[in-house]
């Protein structure tokens, strides 16, 4: 009786250290599960949030690199990245905004293993390049030139001023007809564009159907202070998607009958000039971001589309 007492006692002792490492090990898997669980969580709000802010900088490359770091910073912000915990940089290209957030975290269960605190990091970059392709477009053709912020450009030419006998600058793009032409300046042209494709010109003046289009434009914009060259609001209805073209083909009459486009460029129109046959359609050549695909080597008219590149 007596050894078996000495066994029982002896068992007892091992179940308490059995426990007391088994208690360990699920303090240790607790840790595992809920403070790893809790980093993982705040490392990817981290990187979503700073993604957000690189996207949005980039909006304003590469016409205003100082706005482009204070519209990451303020997305940053918004995105619940505190300060002092983010940088950002504009490459020396005004091509790329590329930002770093580093965040220290309190522990919980893992207090227990000795572990208080751990980082969590994050980087991203995003990038502009020339736009290759792209919807939207109005239906007016430029002629490939190189142009400077702010100049003046003739989009669309009334019958007195044409630079090629027969065409005015306007473009048929999805169908015949004033309706359709007129559809295309107000909402832009629906289909995708892209560099490298021919397309018909539309041979008339249409003054009726241009007049109509770039008043709806105008008409839509209603931001305060008016959108200027200098200061516009993304998305304005009065910035308008051009491709730049260059003569393709010319008909038996000796006249344009379509193009090739070579590029895509954006414009700022203010107003629309003249009536009937002495019409024009006049805007200010802008750097502008929009959506599309992008291609480095692709010829920069000013129109960019933007992409997270890291």
């Amino acid at each position: 009786m007596k050894k078996i007492s000495e066994f029982l006692r002896n068992e007892k002792g091992t179940v308490v250290v059995v426990l007391a490492i088994a208690m360990s090990v699920l303090a240790g898997f607790t840790a595992l599960v809920t403070d790893v669980g809790f980093k993982y969580f705040n490392e990817a709000k981290l990187v979503n949030a700073l993604d957000s802010a690189v996207l949005a900088g980039v909006q304003e490359l590469p016409a205003d690199p100082q706005l482009a770091l204070e519209q990451a910073v303020n997305y940053a912000d918004l995105n619940g990245i505190l300060g002092g915990e983010s940088s950002f940089q504009v490459d020396v290209s005004n091509r790329s905004v590329s930002g770093t957030a580093n965040r220290q975290l309190g522990l919980f269960f893992a207090r227990v293993l000795g572990f208080e605190t751990t980082q969590v990091s994050a980087s991203s970059k995003a990038r502009i390049a020339p736009i290759s392709s792209t919807g939207g477009i109005v239906p007016f053709g430029v002629i490939k030139e190189a142009y400077t912020f702010g100049q003046e450009v003739t989009l669309k030419e009334g019958a007195g001023d044409q630079s090629y006998s027969g065409w005015f600058g306007a473009l048929r793009l999805g169908g015949t007809g004033a309706l359709v032409y007129r559809d295309n300046i107000k909402y832009g042209y629906p289909e995708i564009i892209s560099i490298g494709d021919v397309l018909e010109i539309e041979s008339g003046n249409m003054s009726g159907p241009t007049r109509a289009g770039i008043e709806y434009r105008l008409d839509e914009c209603h931001h305060v202070p008016q959108c200027s060259i200098n200061s516009y609001v993304h998305g304005c209805s009065r910035i308008l998607i051009v491709p730049m073209v260059n003569i393709e083909d010319i008909n038996e009459g000796g006249h344009p009958a379509s193009v090739r486009v070579v590029g895509f460029a954006a414009f700022l129109v203010n107003e629309y000039i003249g009536n009937g046959q002495e019409s024009n359609v006049v805007g200010y050549f802008i750097n502008y971001v929009a959506s599309g695909t992008t291609s480095e080597n692709g010829s920069d008219f000013g129109l960019y589309g933007s992409q997270l590149c890291e």
